[in-house]
């Protein structure tokens, strides 16, 4: 089969970038295929194009809507049609909609969660799914960054459908990620196909300040003085909609925010607009930029660091996704440490709550899961709490191991001090004196192969320092060699006035 004939038939792409052709020649063939892919790669064509080639329906498991969402319309602009979507979003007709036309699709998109439903199940079941596409596949890992319990049902789901061949694919896997995946997955034999995690045509700066008004002066410096457009990451959906407005006031750049709490309607018209560029730049959290294919972003500013490298490297990696020279930029102060850790301690619902959710398991007959979940939400548990209980709370079902409370405050102790280490390690590296580039690929198992003109701050720190004192060297040459020739002028003269005295 020409691929890249394929590929300019159905994507316009003359040529494929890096392994997209290893890959989609594996899956052609129904090789397992695990590929850790720097953000802005080409991941999608790795699933998009074998979708169009072989029969059946391809299934792609993916996180987050906006993900599902610009994926589909970029296909759809292309003329793709046999694309469409399941999450909870959609209303009961839509929904019942997409599973009765499952056998004309060739592509669909649906969240994890969506993919446990027994009816959801029974509809893949009835058509033949040859490729099962997992986005994001570190969700799947403990030791992976952003561990959704909800991806471990994956593994079993894969076999109520027919077993197909699975793709897994996913920007950042230290070694134990990529075993796990592997693992979790029931991967046969699979391709491991890893990419750089470098992107040799963004420059990395960090800048320490002393106050938050420094940080806002240098904020706005940065995003005045820059190319268009440009996303403004922090931790916190407060903080991006307070530096919004800030931004709006004090520049005449068109600004808006972007955050998981804002409505569904709103959060599609910021994209949209962004896409379509009709904002300057996204204050955002990082429920925005997976999946937001944008080529032209110019720039990518923390306000606050992530609590880890996997999530720094993500999105430094929404810049630049044209090839073009681009920047990222980490703005932080001494007291932003506290930030990270009540994030990490937030993760997890608290031992005392634990204590009472439990209580109502042990005091009683058997409760169901589902009258457990409307304790929890009653009692205002986050989804993401119920979630962690609920997972652990059927492990603990499935064989000895212990009352249930310790178990589970066991797993949130160790996930924990894990979480914490990952961000020791985003803080040490904040705190290097060599190349930040060099010291980020390091804590990935790489080496850098050759340093761009502009890779970071030090770098050209140490560039400009060499260059002044080559240039205050080349002065004092100078000065050494002016003196000298003026002495020898002035020794010539003496000389031929000596030998004119003597005539």
């Amino acid at each position: 089969m020409n691929l890249q004939y394929e590929l300019k038939k159905y994507f316009g792409y003359d040529s494929f970038r890096n392994s997209q052709e290893t890959i989609i020649r594996s899956l052609l063939q129904k090789e397992d295929v695990l590929a850790i892919m720097a953000t802005g790669s080409g991941k999608s064509i790795c699933y998009q194009l074998p979708a169009y080639l072989q029969p059946g329906l391809t299934v792609v498991v993916s996180p987050l809507l906006s993900l599902m969402e610009n994926q589909m319309q970029e296909m759809q602009q292309k003329q793709m049609k046999q694309v469409d979507m399941y999450n909870s979003f959609l209303s009961f007709s839509e929904k019942e909609n997409v599973l009765r036309n499952l056998s004309a699709l060739k592509i669909l998109f649906i969240s994890p969660e969506s993919l446990q439903l027994d009816k959801v199940k029974r509809a893949l079941g009835s058509v033949t799914v040859s490729l099962l596409a997992v986005d994001e596949a570190h969700c799947i890992s403990q030791w992976g960054h952003e561990f959704r319990t909800d991806y471990l049902k994956i593994k079993e789901i894969r076999k109520d459908i027919g077993s197909p061949t699975v793709l897994a694919v996913t920007a950042t896997a230290a070694p134990s990620v990529q075993e796990d995946i592997v693992n979790q997955l029931e991967m046969k034999k699979p391709l491991i196909v890893k990419e750089s995690t470098n992107r040799p045509n963004i420059s990395i700066h960090v800048k320490k300040t002393n106050s938050d008004e420094e940080k806002n002066n240098e904020l706005l410096r940065t995003i005045n003085h820059s190319p268009d457009p440009g996303m403004v990451y922090f931790s916190s959906r407060a903080a991006a909609e307070q530096m919004s407005a800030f931004l709006e006031i004090h520049t005449n750049k068109r600004v808006s925010a972007y955050h998981g709490g804002m409505l569904q309607e709103d959060r599609i018209l910021v994209q949209q607009q962004f896409l379509q560029d009709e904002l300057d730049v996204v204050c955002c959290t990082n429920a925005f930029g997976m999946g937001i294919n944008k080529p032209d972003v110019r720039y990518v500013i923390h306000y606050h660091y992530p609590k880890d490298l996997e999530s720094y490297v993500q999105e430094i990696g929404r810049a630049g996704r044209d090839g073009k020279r681009s920047s990222a930029l980490l703005l932080y102060k001494e007291d932003d440490i506290y930030l990270p850790r009540f994030f990490i301690e937030m993760e997890f619902p608290a031992e005392e709550e634990i204590d009472w959710l439990v209580s109502h398991i042990t005091k009683g007959p058997e409760i169901s899961e589902a009258s457990l979940e409307e304790s929890a939400v009653n009692r205002g548990w986050e989804e993401n709490h119920i979630r962690f209980f609920l997972h652990y709370y059927r492990e603990w079902k499935k064989g000895p191991g212990g009352p249930l409370a310790d178990k589970i405050k066991e797993v949130k102790e160790r996930r924990t001090i894990w979480k914490q280490q990952k961000l020791k390690s985003m803080e040490e590296w904040l705190q290097v004196s060599t190349c930040r580039r060099e010291a980020l690929l390091h804590y990935f198992g790489e080496t850098l192969q050759e340093k761009p003109e502009h890779c970071c701050d030090l770098c050209e720190a140490h560039w400009v320092a060499a260059a002044t004192a080559q240039k205050r060297e080349k002065r004092k040459v100078f000065e050494l060699s002016w003196k000298k020739r003026l002495e020898d002028l002035l020794l010539t003269k003496e000389s031929g006035s000596a030998k004119g005295e003597k005539g």
